[in-house]
């Protein structure tokens, strides 16, 4: 099974990429947490401007943005 992978872009410029097979519980908590460890990263949501997430299969990557 291709994992997909979600690139967050934080205010600032600065992005992360994450490599996960559960992309949609990744993006739940950066819904619903102030800070998020990702991959030994703490990520403070407040910080993010938006993701992008890539799914194996698709030619381009979709772009979210968080409410």
């Amino acid at each position: 099974m291709s994992e997909s992978s979600i690139t967050i872009h934080f205010v600032g410029g600065e992005s992360l990429n994450i490599i996960s097979g559960d992309i949609p519980g990744i993006i739940a908590r950066l819904k619903s947490e102030e800070w998020v460890v990702l991959n030994e990263h703490h990520v403070q949501t407040s910080s993010i401007s938006f993701f992008s997430v890539y799914e194996p299969g698709f030619e381009r990557k979709s772009e979210k943005t968080l409410p």
